[in-house]
């Protein structure tokens, strides 16, 4: 069967483009999404269950965490500018392999010890999967699960954040607190070399 140029380029260029879609075995150099503010979050795995995210705005704030499968913090660092910085510690009880990552429909409550250096206090988390949705990054799609989280020491805040299951990986989407509600979208994602 003779086919024309068009439908070859057609058929091989799908291809081409997933062929350029970050993968789980990416996270080893980096992952990288970026948003239309040039807000960038980069995802890597540091092993033992763990992803490292670096999260940069315009503006200048920063902050850096470490998840276990890529959802549930083990400890963030907010670095704001010059004016100082804010670490937090959070330690489950169990250890990190028996954590399970988000699965669509279910959920998960436990209760985590959180350290700001100063205090500890023991919060209940509860983590609630919703259904299966696809994203597009650019040229890149993705199945997500829409992880929404409630905490006991800040009742009057949910956030909510998109779990790529294929990367093994998680990002802020959205916030809900008394001063009203954020998204931050990405529009792009990329492995980095």
């Amino acid at each position: 069967m003779f086919r024309t140029p068009i439908t070859l380029l057609a058929l091989v260029l799908p291809a081409a483009l997933h062929a350029q879609c970050p993968t789980s075995a990416d996270l080893a150099g980096g992952i990288a999404f970026t948003g239309v503010h040039g807000e960038r979050e980069v995802f890597t795995d540091v092993g033992d269950g763990l992803i490292a995210s670096s999260y940069r705005t315009q503006d200048g704030f920063a902050a850096e965490a470490i998840l276990a499968h890529g959802v549930y913090l083990v400890e963030l660092l907010d670095l704001v500018g010059t004016e100082g910085e804010s670490r937090t510690s959070y330690e489950y009880p169990m250890p990190i392999d028996e954590i399970e990552p988000p699965e669509a429909g279910g959920s998960w409550e436990v209760l985590v010890s959180v350290t700001d250096g100063k205090n500890n206090v023991f919060e209940r988390q509860v983590y609630t999967y919703g259904a299966l949705e696809v994203h597009r990054y650019g040229d890149c799609s993705y199945d997500v699960i829409p992880v929404t989280s409630e905490y006991s020491t800040a009742p009057d805040v949910v956030e909510t954040y998109h779990y790529l299951p294929a990367l093994g990986l998680s990002y802020l989407y959205a916030n809900v607190d008394p001063n009203g509600e954020a998204t931050y979208p990405y529009t792009a994602i990329q492995a980095l070399p």
